[in-house]
């Protein structure tokens, strides 16, 4: 990888600041709000192994929102609601810093807050 990426942590006053402004606009769609999504362990180190594998070499999280097809295993009453997509990527062929999705292996199953909000804080 060409680039070099700051994975240093950001501070949790900026973190809360970025939390409050989404829910500022997020929450003028009710049926839709959604203020985070859980996912468990071990489908992001399902995810993580196949990157240390070289399979993927990073992963992009794209916004979406549960439609009245919703996938298998999702609650009924998720229709409407916002969510992540965890889709892994692969460097592109041409440019190393640009990266393909992999529409093979499309993420999803997490947990959506408001309903499973225990624990978070912020």
């Amino acid at each position: 990888m060409s680039k070099k990426f700051n994975s240093e942590p950001i501070d949790k006053k900026v973190a809360q600041d970025m939390v409050d402004a989404y829910a500022v606009e997020a929450r003028k769609f009710p049926q839709s709000f959604t203020k985070a999504v859980w996912f468990p362990a071990e489908q992001i180190l399902e995810i993580a192994k196949l990157m240390s594998e070289g399979k993927y070499d990073g992963l992009r999280l794209y916004f979406a929102q549960y439609t009245d097809v919703l996938p298998e295993g999702v609650k009924s009453g998720y229709a409407g609601k916002n969510t992540l997509l965890l889709v892994p990527t692969t460097t592109c062929e041409s440019n190393d810093d640009e990266h393909e999705d992999n529409l093979d292996d499309i993420g999803n199953r997490g947990q959506g807050c408001p309903e499973a909000c225990e624990g978070t804080q912020l």
